[in-house]
């Protein structure tokens, strides 16, 4: 049995040691933090916050918050009803913000404050989340007449849950009312997908209120807040050197990435990690810090032949440098290794010395993945060379390859060769595929008047 809170309990986070009085005082400073975040992000750049505008709504009595209570038959958390009552109800807040208690009614059934037992707990395994998603999907489930059974289970994954945002898309805040999260924050993706159990943050809501402005505030990128480690540099070293699992210590280093800089003793400590499943992440720090230093750690890395962690952190390197490792790259590409080919083909489009006369060799080769060789004829088009290898691409415009024949086609049309050769490719495919949408309208654009009788 996989514990998901060996995986993710705390999300990895720093949560707050003190213990909060919940003034008016502390209200106060939570609408000046964000106020501050709002006079720092003026332009709205960060995720989410052209939604609310870092606007807090009016804050709502105590009678209506206990009112909403009777009608969902819950109890919501202290430091939830005092936002409500004191700070604001909903408005600015992480992502795409806080719902307002109306809001709520319109994305909380009745059906998560029933008598079902919490599911979503720190004891909640990968293995039992699976079985869960399977009864879910499972053809009882999906009739056309009867949605009971779906509901049914939906209600048991979302007891004692509380909706109060969005990330965006699928994924969704939850404020845990019961069980053993109780008060702290959840995030979920509700396509209700295997091996993408809820997350939890292990963060109060207001320890996640509250530190998302101030990483604002701080100028750090709160890229993924709430997934990844919080803490100051020292903060996060220190606990890097008392991790003991693999695990834990690449959720530290993802921490290091929301910095804008980091200072020359992390620089250092980053260099003198050995942990060869950790040589990415450290590098793409290193390259985003101090890039020479950076390379020279990516060299040696070179050296080793540690192919994974080079392909990895390839495409991190800064644009102008991609060029002097484009050789080595293109060594990898017809390597026997078993690393990310996709990865290296799109390093190798990045850069600007690129040829086709070197991707060909790959691109024909049936002996590599379909999907590998398609990169690799779209790599081929992005070349100046293209034309030179007109004949490969019109073979792969007129071979079985579904996929191969489309990028192939798109290729040809960006280089608006009107030769000879290409407009009769471009009559067959007209008629080959003369019941495929998506085939006929990129054909469109090629140089030639088609018959559409």
């Amino acid at each position: 049995m996989t514990d998901l809170v060996s995986q993710k309990r705390n999300g990895g986070n720093k949560i707050k040691d003190s213990t909060k009085t919940l003034d008016l005082s502390y209200a106060q400073h939570l609408r000046e933090l964000v106020a501050k975040a709002a006079n720092v992000d003026r332009d709205y750049k960060v995720f989410g916050a052209k939604s609310h505008k870092y606007r807090l709504n009016p804050t709502v009595s105590i009678e209506e918050v206990q009112q909403f209570e009777q009608e969902y038959h819950l109890t919501l958390p202290e430091e939830y009803v005092f936002f409500l009552t004191k700070v604001g109800n909903g408005g600015a807040g992480p992502y795409y913000g806080l719902y307002s208690l109306k809001t709520l009614r319109i994305y909380n059934g009745d059906n998560q404050f029933n008598n079902n037992p919490v599911f979503i707990d720190n004891n909640l395994t990968l293995e039992t989340w699976n079985q869960k998603v399977h009864d879910l999907y499972d053809d009882d489930c999906n009739g056309t007449d009867d949605n009971d059974a779906w509901d049914r289970i939906e209600a048991e994954i979302l007891a004692g849950v509380l909706v109060i945002g969005t990330q965006g898309c699928t994924y969704d805040h939850l404020l845990m009312c019961k069980g053993s999260e109780t008060g702290k924050i959840v995030y979920d993706n509700n396509d209700w997908t295997p091996d993408c159990p809820p997350f939890l943050t292990g963060m109060t809501f207001l320890d996640w209120y509250e530190q998302y402005f101030e990483e604002i505030i701080a100028g750090n990128d709160i890229t993924s807040y709430g997934y990844i480690r919080l803490g100051t540099e020292a903060e996060l070293l220190n606990a890097y050197s008392c991790a003991k699992e693999l695990k834990e210590k690449s959720k530290i280093l993802s921490g290091l990435f929301r910095f804008e800089k980091l200072s020359d003793d992390t620089i250092m400590f980053l260099e003198g990690i050995t942990d060869q499943e950790l040589d990415s992440a450290r590098v793409q720090l290193l390259f985003k810090n101090d890039i020479k230093r950076g390379l020279l750690v990516f060299e040696n890395l070179l050296e080793r032949q540690h192919t994974d962690a080079v392909v990895d952190c390839a495409r991190k390197m800064p644009q102008q440098y991609k060029n002097d490792y484009y050789n080595s790259m293109l060594t990898l590409l017809y390597g026997k290794n078993n690393t990310n080919k996709q990865k290296i083909l799109y390093f190798l489009c990045d850069c600007s010395c690129k040829k086709a006369a070197d991707i060909v060799a790959f691109a024909t080769d049936e002996q590599n993945a379909e999907e590998f060789r398609k990169t690799a004829v779209y790599v081929m088009g992005t070349c100046d060379d293209v034309l030179d290898f007109m004949d490969s691409f019109i073979l792969w415009m007129k071979g079985s390859s579904y996929w191969l024949a489309h990028t192939a086609l798109q290729a040809m049309l960006n280089t608006r060769s009107a030769s000879d050769q290409l407009l009769k490719a471009y009559r067959w495919m007209w008629d080959r595929y003369k019941n495929d949408s998506t085939m006929r309208a990129n054909l469109q654009h090629a140089p030639i008047t088609f018959d559409t009788i």
